[in-house]
This record gives C-alpha cells, structure tokens and sequence, in this order.
C-alpha cells in the first residue's frame, strides 16, 4: 500500500512539473504582433482556434492549425488579418493573435510573390467582406470558411492555387470528433437538403465526397516558405 502511495504522489509531482514547465513554456514563447519580422500584404497566418470544431479539424487534417488568415498591411504600417469567421471581417493583428489557444502562430509566405499580386490577393479576399461563415465546409461561395478564403483570394485575384483540394474521405475523419461535428449538423448541409436524404448515414455518404482545403494542406504547400512560428516542433 506504502508502494502505491509513493508512486501515486511521485507521478503527481511529475504531472505538476511537466504542467508548470509547460505554461512557462507557453507564457515564455508567447508574441506579440511587435515581436514578428517584418510582415507583407498576402503572408499567411495559422493558429489553433480551439473549440469542438477546431479539435475535428485537428483530427481530421492532423495538424495543429485550425483557423488561418491573411495579413494586410494598413497604411500606417500595422499588420491586420483578413479572416473568416463569420461574418468575414478584418481585425488586428495582435487581437488574432490572442484569439489563437496558447498565443502560438505561424506565418508563411507564397515564394516570389510581388506586392503588385499581394495587393490583388487582399482585394479579393475583401470581395468577401461580410460574408457568413460556411460550417459545412460547402464548395459554394455564397458563405466561406476560412482557409476557402484564402485559397479563393489567390486563385481568383492572381491564378495561384495555394494548397489541396481533397476529398472528404481522403481525411482522417474515422474519429469520433469529426462524426459528433457532422452528426450535429448534417440535416442542415446544402448538398443533403438538395439530394433530400432522410437519414444520417445518406447524407455522411454524401459528405464523404465533398471537396475542400484545410489550413494544414496550404501550410504544407512546398511553395510556402516559413516568416516565423512560436509553435514549436509540433507546427505542421
């Protein structure tokens, strides 16, 4: 009995020195937006957004990055990211960052992209401003998720395809995370109101060959290049 209490209270105070040096860690490494480089219309910015959602999307695409944005330098010289959240909007740089679970952040950068077309990428994603945001994730645009709006902003302002375009079943959806998501909010879905399906399992089979492009497929695009990252070795 002595055996299991020394090891219950040895493996407590082990817990309570990982957890200490973690939040250190965390408090340590946190940023600021006057702690980055130097930023550019058009960089990429990635974070965790947290939530029931955030973790689907983390066990879907197996990355940590569940929200992402683009940077828009104002005129006074300050960074702001243009998001979608719903509706799509424009804040801050420092306020998204705090957004973000842990104040961690990535920033990546298109190779060779001039600020002629980085302007134009901002423009178009300002097209958006105001738009819902899409919880279904749907190829449409009449609402937007965030990481489509990134991608539409570079395809249709500049031609770039900046990530990949998969396949819901192509994910890592066989958790039970990603199903709880679908599961409270497949009778609302466009694609299975249009195909008038009655039950969970049609609709899923539906879903299944949906299209779309998660943070973490344009975070991994060998076109990007990293600015900065307070994430660690467990970024991408």
């Amino acid at each position: 009995m002595k055996r299991l209490l020394r090891s219950f209270v040895f493996c407590a105070a082990l817990l309570a020195v990982i957890s200490t040096s973690l939040l250190t860690w965390l408090n340590i490494t946190a940023v600021a937006a006057g702690d980055l480089p130097p930023l550019r219309n058009g960089d990429i910015v990635f974070q965790d957004s947290g939530g029931g959602q955030g973790v689907a999307i983390m066990f879907a695409s197996r990355s940590l990055y569940t929200h992402t944005g683009l940077i828009e330098i104002a005129p006074d010289g300050t960074a702001r990211v243009v998001e979608a959240v719903g509706p799509v909007r424009t804040i801050p740089l420092d306020r998204w960052i705090a957004n973000g679970r842990g104040k961690r952040i990535t920033i990546k950068r298109l190779r060779n992209l001039d600020e002629s077309k980085a302007k134009a990428v901002i423009a178009r994603a300002h097209h958006y401003d105001d738009y819902p945001y899409d919880i279904f994730f749907y190829e449409s645009r009449d609402a937007i998720y965030c990481s489509e709006l990134v991608y539409a902003a570079f395809l249709e302002a500049v031609g770039i395809t900046v990530g990949r375009v998969e396949k819901v079943r192509d994910l890592h959806i066989d958790n039970a995370a990603v199903r709880k998501l679908i599961e409270a909010r497949w009778q609302r879905h466009p694609l299975c109101q249009s195909n008038e399906t009655t039950t969970f399992e049609a609709c899923y089979a539906l879903v299944l060959e949906q299209t779309l492009v998660t943070p973490a497929s344009i975070a991994r695009d060998p076109q990007m290049e990293l600015v900065y990252s307070n994430f660690g070795i467990v970024g991408d």
